[in-house]
């Protein structure tokens, strides 16, 4: 039976999960993260959820490039270079050269930097707890444990359960292909 789910636009129809869980997981990444925007600036803290990421990366990794960065923030290293000069400009985070590389910089967070990350923590922790507020703990952590599971399966180092990837067949049931070959021995 087909499901019908609206996601903040018109109705939409699909058959199977599968057709869905991206376009979820891609509007649960929007909402989080205008969100976040959202209460940053209510609270007068000029920063993107872009330079948010940033700022906490450089927290918890200093010195680290902004092509590193980049990887850690999935966005291509053009993006992540415009987020540090902003983040340079207003004194957030400073340059020194790389110690492996001549044509790298390596970065790290200000005073001013940290005070503004500790800040945007807070509002973040806040819009985290909102999120999560309708799931008890047991759905959290079995929330977590689908999406590390998804992401391993994805980055190919697990693979993919058989029933989750291939649809119900329809007719006579077949015996999977090891006890066929049981069978025929």
């Amino acid at each position: 039976m087909p499901k019908n789910t609206e996601v903040s636009g018109p109705r939409l129809t699909f058959d199977r999960p599968e057709q869905i869980i991206g376009f979820l997981l891609k509007s649960l990444q929007h909402s989080l993260r205008h969100s976040v925007e959202g209460a940053l600036r209510k609270q007068g803290i000029d920063l993107s959820f872009a330079h948010f990421v940033a700022l906490y990366g450089l927290h918890c990794e200093p010195g680290i490039t902004g092509a590193q960065l980049a990887r850690r923030a999935f966005v291509s290293a053009q993006t992540m270079n415009s987020v540090l000069r902003r983040l340079e400009l207003d004194g957030r985070i400073e340059r020194r050269p790389h110690p492996d590389s001549r044509r790298a910089d390596s970065w790290s967070v200000t005073e001013t930097g940290v005070a503004d990350l500790d800040l945007a923590r807070e509002v973040g922790a806040s819009t985290f707890a909102r999120m999560l507020a309708p799931l008890d703990g047991t759905e959290i952590a079995a929330f977590e444990d689908y999406l590390r599971r998804c992401i391993t399966a994805l980055e190919g180092e697990v693979p993919p359960r058989e029933a989750a990837t291939e649809p119900a067949k329809r007719g006579r049931a077949t015996r999977p292909a090891a006890q066929r070959a049981e069978r025929s021995t």
